[in-house]
């Protein structure tokens, strides 16, 4: 795709015309002068904003990261209902610093060795829930250029298909190494910052420290003998990345033997789970030590389970749009709305001689589900959105038209996580975009119809990957261009 930075050269009028191209549907009214006038006006002020626009200038900014959940079987794939819910502290505690055996990290070392392909060590998996408490508790980073957090996801927690997503840690949280050996001498590994710049994050490891201790996370109350898995949430220098997931072969689990770990007793059951956090596998190294944790609980850990059945891979893309209610307003949150789409995956593997089995790939199924789920609406006037043969309507679905939902205003606080709608949708196709919206003009009484950009235009319609804006904050222009680091090898 390509995204250049705008320039700050002179547009003609010409440029103008071309980018404020007419509406592509004329089914309800013809624009009025007052309307195109708006539009002029629009682009006019757009381009004293942010310069003038690159004839090549795309606005598709998503990366449409796949995330993976599982979906139980091919026939019985959970409805477009089903919830995340982010969990609050009743289901973990915190614990004291534990000292990592150093047995345990040599072990892990002969293992997982930097910068070897350990793939085949393992298969792609997802774990049942123990009916005791187990704890994870981090020992090793290796060095990643990322910022990770770690994620625990119970599915169907609550028999009511809503899926429980515990935080546990980010980088760099609650574990110290000691370098020099002598006592006490503790040291962050490295601050605890979302914007780290990845090649200052590279650094943040425990390659060569001689010791390190970290406060294990303990899990109570979870329900026993549902399935749960694992994911990192990734950002480079703050910047979204692909997440990684022990469903997806990004994850290893491996058992430990109880000589390793001195320091918990032999009650205890333990096993090592080794991370790749980079989830793009072209750039991956596959060794599997970019962050690595061990989980023990007594009697029982968490029980291993080879992916088997279809996993569920989903892709979003948060489209942003500006409704001319004014034209020089370029907060664009009048609409914010993501469009998911799910196909299914099957696990392909290779059997070895002794029964064993090897990952080889994912394979997809045709079957694809879509939907939406509108996030904000900052406009006062009412809108009719198409998505793919999908149409929905604000002042339709309940919504006052007027009014402005979760966009700041009034210094009301944005929920990121709000589901003002949710809809299947049909038809979608994430490559040409086919979005559009009519909006009622608050002068005229007509109606004009805003489409997706195309290469050159003035954008009243981005796709990104962030959050949106707080009321008449205009998104900035760091939006509308590729980070330096983008294709970098990591």
């Amino acid at each position: 795709m390509n995204r250049k930075r705008l320039s700050r050269g002179v547009l003609t009028v010409m440029a103008v015309v071309t980018m404020v191209g007419c509406s592509k549907s004329h089914d309800l009214f013809d624009e009025s002068g007052h309307e195109q006038q708006q539009k002029n006006d629009y682009a006019t002020n757009f381009v004293k904003k942010y310069g003038a626009v690159d004839p090549e200038q795309t606005w598709d900014f998503a990366h449409m990261y796949p995330t993976y959940s599982l979906s139980g079987s091919a026939s019985q794939v959970r409805g477009a209902t089903r919830a995340v819910v982010n969990a609050d502290n009743s289901y973990t505690t915190i614990g004291d610093w534990y000292e990592v055996d150093v047995e345990t990290i040599e072990w892990m070392k002969k293992r997982l060795p930097d910068g070897y392909n350990h793939e085949a060590l393992g298969n792609p998996f997802y774990m049942i829930v123990p009916q005791n408490e187990f704890s994870i508790v981090p020992i090793y980073q290796g060095t990643g250029d990322f910022v990770w957090t770690l994620h625990l996801v119970v599915e169907d927690f609550n028999d009511q298909q809503d899926d429980l997503d515990i935080t546990v840690w980010t980088k760099n949280e609650n574990i110290q190494k000691n370098e020099s050996g002598n006592e006490g001498d503790w040291q962050d590994v490295g601050p605890v910052d979302p914007n780290t710049n990845y090649r200052t994050s590279r650094t943040h490891n425990t390659k060569t420290a001689k010791f390190v201790r970290a406060k294990p996370i303990t899990f109570k109350n979870l329900p026993a003998g549902k399935s749960m898995y694992l994911y990192l949430s990734n950002l480079k220098s703050g910047v979204t990345r692909a997440s990684a997931s022990s469903l997806a072969h990004q994850m290893l689990a491996l058992n430990i033997h109880p000589d390793s770990v001195p320091n918990l007793d032999d009650d205890y059951k333990k096993m090592i789970i080794g991370c790749e956090d980079q989830a793009v596998y072209e750039k991956s190294d596959h060794d599997f030590e970019d962050v690595v944790f061990m989980m023990y609980g007594k009697p029982d850990v968490p029980e291993i389970k080879e992916i088997t059945e279809p996993v569920k891979e989903t892709v979003s893309k948060r489209y942003m749009v500006e409704d001319l209610g004014e034209t020089d307003d370029f907060d664009f949150n009048d609409i914010v709305v993501d469009v998911l789409q799910t196909t299914t995956k099957t696990a392909v593997y290779k059997i070895n001689e002794d029964g064993t089995r090897t990952f080889l790939r994912f394979e997809g199924d045709p079957t694809v589900s879509q939907k939406a789920v509108i996030r904000a609406m900052g406009g006062t006037l009412d809108f009719e959105m198409t998505i793919g043969s999908t149409t929905w309507s604000k002042n339709g679905s309940g919504y006052a038209v007027g009014t402005m939902v979760n966009t700041g205003a009034d210094g009301q606080a944005i929920d990121y996580n709000a589901k003002l709608a949710e809809f299947e949708v049909t038809g979608w196709n994430s490559e040409t975009n086919n979005i559009s919206v009519k909006v009622g003009s608050r002068e005229s009484g007509s109606v004009m119809t805003i489409v997706f950009p195309k290469k050159g235009e003035v954008p009243m319609i981005i796709a990104v990957d962030t959050n949106w804006m707080k009321e008449r904050v205009s998104v900035p222009s760091s939006w509308f261009t590729i980070p330096d680091d983008d294709d970098e090898e990591e």
